[in-house]
């Protein structure tokens, strides 16, 4: 008899909904023995669903930890230093299997959990006929996001599975669907979402940090890239350029440093900034949760101890050598994502004949990092947009325009053009090289290389130990296998 694991709960069946606190529009819900009679009455209620469906996204397998683990190693983003062990190591080697790495099993099931609450929100808020009905369809529309974001990972990831609904809520056990069917789900929910919810900048104060039509359209335009539909993605991310709320932080803005400018981007103390289209909300003061089922009150990110500067962190990975020498000689980038041989720590020349370089995105230069970190995580910035832009626009043949998209993410990081001149072709391959060059050393650290390496087919000549036809996918959990009684061995993917 197959054991039942609580992967794909209802909000029904939850105990405690847990949501965020502090500094943002999350804040902590405690709800005992919720169900959708006693639970959804007012309009409190239904904003506390979809913040619990929030949540999720701060959690141990998702942007808390487990994320960043699993595609920075497993894109050999990262080098090791002596503290790197385990399931790191088994992704960065791509000797993983279907048990056994939390780094694997916890994305999937936190993504679960995200769309099973999701799930709850749609279903029973979208019934609140007296309450409210912008704020009803806002919450609705954040829930639909939220479920097509899950929904991108769990394909991103696993190449499909369980397609949970509202509609099938009650059904413990689905079998796995295909990517094409996650795939036109994702479509469905980010195109529901897009049409209601507020534009970047028209939330109040307090709520900066929900989804917005921008970060929908952006999200749904990477959903059309990753299936090549190239214009499909042009439509969406033109939308998003034409919505002007977003630009690409400069050096104008920082006193004529285009490494400040970049650098706040990623600095902990700067959230919510024009660059940024979506971002995991987080801050500090409650610790890190490790519980890796999704219970568990997690406010905090784990990832700039988990990167840290040697002495003052775990310090279980570094900068990957090849990652480093890929920066045109003298680029900004380096000193505004990187500790390296000119960089400062704690007021003090940092020791780069000792350590060599370390990783910078998301880490204090001031002081030691704790064990929680209130850094936001980039899921969408403005930069990422116009390099897809610059994709889908290359691969439909209008080269210049690609390639002039790709010159604005370099302008930034160089005004003057003296470091990062222009690229200039009208070829489409090597377009589509400066494109892969620019993505690789905008994007470090970001969780976008391991996916665009996949989906260039570039995998096994980048990546030392990658085999083609297994390591595009990671293997659907063996848990998942054991308790759904409509998967089976069969249906795991080729190569597990």
């Amino acid at each position: 008899m197959k054991r039942l694991i609580p992967i794909i709960l209802s909000l029904s069946m939850t105990a405690v909904l847990y949501v965020s606190c502090t500094d943002s529009f999350l804040e902590t819900t405690n709800q005992n023995n919720v169900n959708s009679e006693s639970f959804y009455q007012t309009a409190d209620d239904a904003v506390a669903s979809v913040n619990s469906a929030y949540a999720m996204l701060q959690a141990h397998g998702l942007w808390g930890r487990s994320i960043f683990f699993l595609l920075d190693f497993a894109g050999e983003e990262v080098g090791t230093t002596a503290n790197t062990q385990g399931p790191p190591l088994q992704l960065l080697n791509h000797t993983y299997t279907s048990s056994g790495n939390t780094h694997i099993t916890t994305p999937w099931s936190n993504l679960y959990d995200m769309i099973s609450k999701a799930n709850s929100t749609i279903l029973n808020v979208s019934e609140m006929e007296e309450m409210d009905a912008g704020l009803r369809d806002r919450v609705v529309a954040e829930a639909h996001f939220l479920r097509g974001l899950g929904y991108f990972y769990i394909n991103a990831i696993y190449g499909g599975g369980p397609l949970r609904t509202a509609d099938n809520l009650d059904e413990i056990h689905l079998p796995r669907s295909s990517a094409e069917e996650i795939w036109t789900q994702v479509e469905n929910d980010l195109e529901a979402a897009y049409q209601v919810l507020p534009r970047k900048g028209e939330y109040s104060d307090a709520d900066v940090g929900r989804a917005t039509s921008g970060a929908a359209r952006a999200l749904l335009g990477k959903a059309h890239l990753y299936q090549e539909e190239w214009s499909e993605a042009e439509t969406q991310f033109q939308a998003v350029i034409d919505s002007e709320v977003y630009h690409l932080i400069s050096a104008e803005e920082f006193g004529g440093d285009p490494v400040a400018a970049m650098r706040s981007n990623h600095a902990p103390e700067v959230d919510n900034n024009d660059e940024a289209v979506f971002e995991v909300q987080f801050a500090a003061g409650t610790g890190f949760g490790w519980e890796t089922d999704g219970t568990g009150l997690n406010e905090t990110s784990i990832r700039p101890q988990e990167y840290g500067v040697n002495g003052f962190a775990f310090y279980n990975a570094v900068p990957a050598t090849d990652l480093i020498e890929a920066y045109e000689d003298d680029d900004p980038r380096l000193e505004a994502f990187y500790f390296g041989p000119n960089s400062t720590y704690q007021g003090e020349p940092y020791p780069f004949e000792e350590d060599g370089w370390a990783w910078k995105k998301y880490q204090k230069t001031d002081e030691a990092e704790q064990s929680e970190s209130d850094a936001n995580m980039d899921v969408i910035r403005y930069a990422d947009v116009l390099l897809m832009m610059a994709e889908a626009r290359i691969q439909q043949g209008a080269v210049a325009d690609g390639v002039d998209y790709i010159n604005q993410v370099r302008r930034r990081a160089d005004p003057s053009g003296a470091i990062l001149p222009d690229r200039v072709t009208t070829d489409p391959s090597e377009a589509m090289d400066f494109l892969i060059h620019e993505r690789r050393v905008e994007l470090s650290g970001e969780q976008t290389r391991f996916f665009d390496l996949v989906r260039w087919g570039l995998a096994a000549e980048e990546l030392g130990t990658f085999q083609n036809g297994k390591h595009e996918v990671f293997p659907v959990p063996q848990e998942e296998i054991n308790a759904n009684t409509e998967i089976s061995q069969d249906d795991q993917n080729p190569g597990y």
